[in-house]
C-alpha cells in the first residue's frame, strides 16, 4: 500500500461544484478505539459528510502523519441517511494500521480542499499496549480463516457526560446461511451509561470487506448511550449463538465480540451557565400562546417547546414567570421524541393555563434554556421574546353593567322629564300615570305574596329529602296550563359535599381515570348550584358564571371553576384522557370549592 495509491482513492469523491452555501458539508475522523494491542489492526475512518452528493473536492486528502504506525489496509466506505426526509451522505475511505511496538502514538489531522475551502479533521491520540494474545477478542477481527464473528463499536471513544454516543453490534459470516442460525443474543454489561434502544430495520444486510476478504454482515444490535459519569467506561462483550457444523454435526457455538471502552470527560466549569440542568446535543426553543387578545373571563396557554437531537432525559424546561394580576396554574408536560436509526430525535414541551385577574395589558417575560453543544463544544444559551397580552372586559360582565347603566340612565331621564312636565304646568297626565303604576305595583306584590306561598307549599309538602348517595328527586309540578315539566333540585348539604371530595381524593389512584372527572364534575356543579340557587334545569356555565360573579365571587375563582368543569366534561369524550396530573386537578377542585363554600 501507498500513499499514493491511498491518495487516488479519495479522488472518488470529486463530483459537480454547487454553491456551499446551500450545502453542509463537514469533514471528520474517527477511530473506532484508542487502545489497542500489540499486533492488533486499528481502524480509522476518514469521512465527508453533506447534505448533498454535488460537491467537488478541489485538492485530494493530505495523509496525516502516523510516526510508529504501519499502513496495512484502506476501505471505501460510503453510507446515506435520513433526518427529517432529508439525506445525509458520509463518504471516505477507512485506514488500517498496526504498531510497530507498545507505546503512545498519534495519527495527524488530514486536510482535504472542497469547493474552494479547506477542512481539517482532528488529529486522533491512540495507546498501544499488552501482547498479541488479545487479537483473539479485539475490535477487528484479521484472522479471516473465522467464518463467523461478532463486532461491537461505538461511533465516539471520548464523548462528553450525557452526549449520545451510538453503539452497534454486527455479525460478519463468510456464508450467507449463517445469519440465518443465530439465536440467543446476549446483551453486554452497560453500567455507567443510560441506553436507548433502536429497532433497527429488518433489511440491513450489507456486503463488507474485511482483511481483504468479502464479508456478509447484519447489524443485529444497535443502541444510544449516554455516558452518566466521567472516567473510563467498560462496555463488556456481546454475545450470540450460531448453529455451526462441527465434528459431531450442526451445534450451536457462542461468538462474542470484542469490549469497548468508552473515557467520558466531565462538561467544562468554564461558561457553565446558572440555568444549566445537563442537557447535551443540538436544541432549540419555540415559544408561542393561543391567543394574545381575551377578556377576563377567558384563559391564554402557554406553550415552551424544546427541539432538536441528544439526550431528552437531561431537559428541564424553563420556569414560565407571571406577571402581578395574571395567575398561572401548574404546567402539563408532554414528550414526543424517539430513538431513530440517527439518534434521539424530537421535542418536549409544557403549556402552562395562564389567567388574567384584571383588565390592562400584561408582558409575559422572556424564558431561557441552556444545553451543552458537543460538536461546537461550549454552552448555548436561548432566549424567546417577551409576549403581550390584552385584556378586556369579559362579554358577560360588561353587558350586564351596560344593561344597569343604560336603565339608570332611563329612569334618571324620566324623572327629570317629569319634573320639567310639573315646572310648566303639564302634570294633568302625571295622575293617570300614577294610578296605572300604582295598580302595578299591587299586582306585583299580589304574584310575589301567591309565589312565594306556592314555592314554601312545594318544598314542605312535594319533596323528598336526598338519599345518602346525593341522588336527585324529581318532582313534577303541575302548571296553570295542565302540563307537567320536571325539575330538579340540587344538594343543600356541606357535609355530604366534603363526603364526595374525600372520595374525589381516593379517584386520583383510580385504575379509570373517568370516574375521578365523573366525580369531579358532580362536585363543582352542586357547590356552583347551592351558591347561586340555580336547579339543574335551569343549569349553565355562562348563567352560573354570572350569578357567581354577582354574589360577589371573584371573578378568577369563577374562570378556574369554569376552566375545571370543561375540563372535566371533556375528559369524558376525551380519548386516552387529557394526561393530567390528577393530584394537582384534585387540589385545584378543592380550592375552587372550600372558595365557593365561604359564606
Amino acid at each position: 500500500m501507498t500513499t499514493t495509491r491511498v491518495l487516488n482513492s479519495f479522488l472518488v469523491f470529486a463530483l459537480t461544484s454547487i454553491t456551499t452555501l446551500a450545502q453542509q458539508i463537514s469533514f471528520k475522523s474517527e477511530a473506532e478505539k484508542t487502545q489497542i494491542a500489540l499486533g492488533e489492526a486499528l481502524r480509522v475512518g476518514f469521512f465527508v459528510e453533506s447534505n448533498t452528493n454535488s460537491y467537488s473536492i478541489d485538492q485530494p486528502m493530505k495523509y496525516p502523519t502516523h510516526k510508529g504506525l504501519q499502513v496495512v489496509g484502506e476501505e471505501r466506505s460510503q453510507q446515506v441517511s435520513y433526518v427529517n426526509g432529508k439525506g445525509v451522505v458520509e463518504d471516505g475511505i477507512i485506514l488500517s494500521f498496526v504498531a510497530e511496538k507498545e507505546g503512545n502514538y498519534q495519527i495527524g489531522a488530514a486536510k482535504v480542499v472542497i469547493n474552494g475551502k479547506t477542512y481539517t479533521s482532528k488529529p486522533i491520540n491512540v495507546i498501544v499496549k499488552g501482547s498479541g494474545s488479545e487479537v483473539a477478542r479485539n475490535n477487528f477481527r484479521t484472522n479471516t480463516s473465522q467464518p463467523v464473528f461478532l463486532q461491537s463499536k461505538v461511533s465516539k471513544s471520548n464523548p462528553y457526560v450525557n452526549e449520545q454516543v451510538g453503539l452497534s453490534v454486527k455479525l460478519y459470516v463468510k456464508d450467507l446461511s449463517y445469519l440465518n442460525r443465530k439465536q440467543n443474543f446476549r446483551q453486554g454489561n452497560l453500567d455507567g451509561l443510560s441506553p436507548k434502544i433502536v429497532k433497527s430495520s429488518p433489511e440491513n444486510i450489507k456486503q463488507e470487506i474485511v482483511g481483504g476478504k468479502q464479508y456478509f454482515s447484519e447489524e443485529i444490535a444497535r443502541y444510544y448511550v449516554f455516558p452518566q459519569k466521567a472516567g473510563k467506561i467498560e462496555i463488556d462483550p456481546f454475545s450470540v449463538d450460531v448453529i455451526l457444523p462441527t465434528t459431531y454435526g450442526a451445534e450451536p457455538v457462542e461468538i462474542r465480540s470484542n469490549a469497548v471502552t468508552i473515557t467520558a470527560r466531565e462538561l467544562p466549569e468554564e461558561g457553565k451557565p446558572k440555568n444549566f440542568t445537563g442537557a447535551v446535543g443540538q436544541f432549540k426553543m419555540n415559544t408561542s400562546v393561543d391567543k394574545k387578545e381575551l377578556s377576563t373571563n377567558e384563559s391564554v396557554n402557554y406553550d415552551v417547546e424544546i427541539v432538536g437531537a441528544g439526550n431528552f432525559n437531561a431537559i428541564n424546561l424553563p420556569v414560565v414567570k407571571a406577571p402581578k394580576n395574571l395567575e398561572i396554574f401548574s404546567p402539563k408536560k408532554r414528550d414526543a421524541y424517539k430513538t431513530y436509526d440517527t439518534g434521539m430525535k424530537g421535542k418536549v414541551a409544557e403549556e402552562t393555563v395562564l389567567v388574567p385577574n384584571e383588565v390592562g395589558s400584561y408582558t409575559i417575560s422572556p424564558v431561557e434554556f441552556s444545553y451543552f453543544d458537543p460538536v461546537k463544544e461550549k454552552y448555548v444559551t436561548l432566549k424567546s421574546d417577551s409576549i403581550n397580552l390584552k385584556v378586556s372586559q369579559g362579554k358577560a360582565i360588561a353587558n350586564s353593567l351596560a344593561s344597569n347603566n343604560e336603565q339608570d340612565s332611563t329612569f334618571t331621564d324620566m324623572i327629570d322629564e317629569m319634573k320639567n312636565d310639573v315646572k310648566e304646568g303639564r302634570s294633568g297626565w302625571l295622575w293617570l300615570s300614577g294610578g296605572v303604576i300604582a295598580l302595578s305595583a299591587l299586582g306585583l306584590l299580589w304574584v310575589k305574596k301567591k309565589s312565594n306561598k306556592s314555592e314554601k307549599e312545594f318544598h314542605d309538602e312535594e319533596i323528598k329529602p336526598l338519599n345518602a348517595h346525593h341522588e336527585v328527586d324529581k318532582t313534577l309540578i303541575k302548571t296553570e296550563t295542565q302540563k307537567f315539566t320536571i325539575l330538579e333540585k340540587p344538594s343543600i348539604n356541606s357535609n355530604l359535599l366534603k363526603e364526595e371530595l374525600e372520595e374525589l381524593k381516593q379517584k386520583v389512584y383510580a385504575v379509570d381515570e373517568k370516574d375521578f372527572y365523573q366525580l369531579q364534575e358532580k362536585v363543582l356543579c352542586n357547590v356552583a348550584m347551592q351558591k347561586t340557587k340555580i336547579d339543574l334545569a335551569n343549569f349553565s356555565d355562562e348563567i352560573i358564571a354570572q350569578k357567581l360573579i354577582l354574589s360577589g365571587i371573584d371573578e378568577s375563582i369563577v374562570t378556574q371553576w369554569k376552566i375545571l368543569l370543561q375540563n372535566a366534561q371533556r375528559a369524558k369524550y376525551a380519548f386516552g384522557g387529557l394526561n393530567q396530573d390528577l393530584e394537582e386537578v384534585y387540589q385545584s377542585t378543592l380550592k375552587i370549592t372550600e372558595e365557593l363554600m365561604k359564606e
